[in-house]
């Protein structure tokens, strides 16, 4: 499969290392809302990424 764009190609891995109950947590999640486990906790830390990257911080100013 060919991409007009290039930078649309996902090819950055990032490995996280989980616990037996934190990966049931997330693959229960990812059955639920019907995504497979990866794909889900992509668009799970997206969001959050939205929601918090670049917001001020009152605690980081204070250090």
């Amino acid at each position: 499969m060919a991409y007009e764009d290039p930078a649309h190609v996902r090819d950055n891995v990032i490995k996280v290392r989980l616990n037996d109950i934190e990966d049931e947590l997330i693959r229960a999640a990812a059955k639920f809302n019907q995504r497979q486990p990866a794909a889900f906790v992509r668009e799970a830390l997206l969001d959050w990424m939205a929601k918090n990257v670049g917001q001020s911080n009152d605690h980081a100013r204070a250090a």
